[in-house]
């Protein structure tokens, strides 16, 4: 007698999955895609790094090199890698911002597509097949398929190198390489696999394609560095910035190695108890106790997943995650996000869910359904909550009436002043120089983050400042710029004010002529 779908033995259903997986696959792809459409976001991510991937991106298209055209002077760029902004460049030849967030949309489909197919060489069919399901609804990977970020393609990039790691011979060491040299020219942070994966291919034996690998990935950190060095020699490096004890304020110092011991235990503590759950349920989840709960019990079962294989055999998920873990652990604190959590994602999603397929039977039974329905379903809630909000938006901004908060409105109206009132040549210092140029397309930088209004002063005038922008989009504008202005109302004159609430510009004046 032939056993009914709901009397099916994991062996048949992992025929079924087997038999069906490339639909599957490309299924959750698309419900991925349809997700995207409905919570997608027209206006810029307010963070700042995306105007300045678009402004490398027009850079390179109009010829005038890797180049910060923000900046008074515009000095070559050194700090992230170029081949995102190559991609930004190639986009633009065609389309405007939207075009930039759709290409993203279509990246974090890539993303949902290539786990299945990773987590399905690395674990099998049913646990990637929910491993797909998970990010398909995923809030976090749904939001950075429309900021024009790196962490979709640097994701996708890490995923198609983790991929090929697991194919055998010379074939697959080239390709895992390439992915991963291709990674690393994307976000500095890919050297974990530039790491991960020859010290994998070693481990399994084959130690000739594990120096070409090491020697593939050298090559490419050095070349980075060298360019880091010509085009930028004075700028501190990726680990003078790394262990200072807050980016925002440089005169607090190098961390001591017990604080650096601390920091990481403390950023672990902080991505498993509070990033994890956001990343998983959407923002604000991590301050919730059962999403709480939710969040460390899937970090327990990515980190038993982990072990699992480690002991069979550590490949290069396995050391890439210990490694790219180790890097954003070691991040000072207040860099700690969803978004550079998001690459390791699909990796944990696959440990956890390997872990469940592992459990004997029984409790295998209720458990591979009921944990993946109770993770999607706070996925698809965020998404009933967002969507709204999110259609009204693109329909408000396809009128023209852009939906951005009422103090980045303020900001970007003030730059758009500052365009038609200004000189090309003006240099205005604010605390978002990149998205103000964007808008303004006037060249500036940030006031120096110093409590002493000397300092201040000195570093608008060493910029060569023409005006200086208040805003009311970070905090760090009442606590040093304002306090310099006060000091020296006699160098400042009010030329705009407006917005709700309002921003205002300072012409900045000539100091007077000494009387000695």
């Amino acid at each position: 007698m032939t056993p009914n779908r709901s009397e099916a033995s994991p062996v048949e259903e992992l025929t079924f999955l087997d038999r069906n997986f490339r639909f599957i696959a490309a299924g959750f792809a698309a419900l991925h895609l349809v997700l995207g459409v409905l919570v997608f976001e027209p206006i810029l991510f307010t963070g700042g790094d995306n105007a300045h991937y678009l402004i490398l991106g027009e850079a390179l298209r109009t010829g005038e090199g890797y180049r910060d055209l923000y900046l008074p002077g515009t000095p070559l760029h050194a700090r992230y890698p170029p081949l995102f902004p190559m991609f930004l460049a190639v986009l633009g030849w065609v389309g405007g911002v939207n075009l930039a967030k759709a290409a993203m949309l279509l990246l974090t489909a890539g993303i949902v597509w290539i786990t299945a197919h990773f987590a399905r060489r690395h674990s099998g069919a049913g646990p990637a097949v929910a491993a797909a399901a998970l990010l398909s609804v995923n809030p976090t990977l749904l939001e950075y398929g429309h900021y024009v970020l790196s962490e979709a393609p640097f994701t996708l990039l890490v995923l198609t190198a983790l991929l090929f790691s697991q194919r055998e011979g010379r074939q697959g060491a080239v390709l895992m390489t390439l992915a991963a040299c291709a990674a690393f020219a994307t976000r500095s942070a890919g050297m974990a696999l530039l790491l991960a994966l020859p010290m994998a291919r070693l481990l399994a034996g084959s130690r000739r394609q594990a120096v070409w690998s090491a020697v593939g990935g050298a090559t490419a950190m050095a070349s980075w560095l060298v360019y880091q060095r010509f085009a930028a020699a004075d700028a501190p490096s990726y680990l003078e910035v790394l262990l200072q004890r807050d980016p925002y304020t440089p005169e607090s110092g190098t961390l001591e190695f017990t604080e650096l011991v601390t920091r990481v235990a403390g950023n672990t503590w902080t991505y498993a108890s509070r990033i994890l759950p956001e990343t998983l349920f959407g923002p604000g989840a991590g301050t919730g106790g059962v999403s709480m709960v939710l969040g460390l019990g899937v970090a327990l079962a990515a980190l038993v997943g982990w072990a699992i294989f480690a002991r069979e055999r550590a490949r290069g998920p396995e050391l890439f995650v210990v490694l790219y873990g180790g890097i954003i652990a070691t991040w000072p604190s207040a860099w700690s996000d969803r978004r550079f959590l998001l690459p390791l994602i699909p990796v944990i999603l696959t440990f956890a869910v390997a872990a469940v397929w592992r459990l004997p039977r029984a409790p295998r039974r209720w458990l591979w359904w009921a944990v993946p329905a109770v993770l999607a379903a706070f996925g698809t809630s965020w998404i009933a909550r967002t969507a709204p909000g999110r259609l009204e938006c693109a329909a408000s901004y396809a009128v023209g009436a852009p939906c951005d908060g009422p103090q980045w409105a303020s900001l970007y109206a003030a730059a758009i002043w500052a365009r038609e009132n200004t000189q090309p040549d003006a240099i205005i210092a604010n605390r978002k120089p990149r998205l103000f140029y964007w808008y303004s397309r006037r060249r500036g930088d940030a006031y120096p983050l110093s409590s002493d209004p000397d300092v201040v002063l000195g570093g608008l005038e060493e910029m060569g400042a023409d005006y200086v922008v208040v805003d009311q989009v970070s905090g760090t504008t009442g606590r040093y710029l304002v306090p310099a202005i006060q000091a020296y109302q006699t160098r400042f004159e009010l030329v705009y004010e407006d917005g709700d609430p309002p921003s205002y510009i300072f012409r900045l004046l000539p100091a007077p002529a000494s009387t000695d």
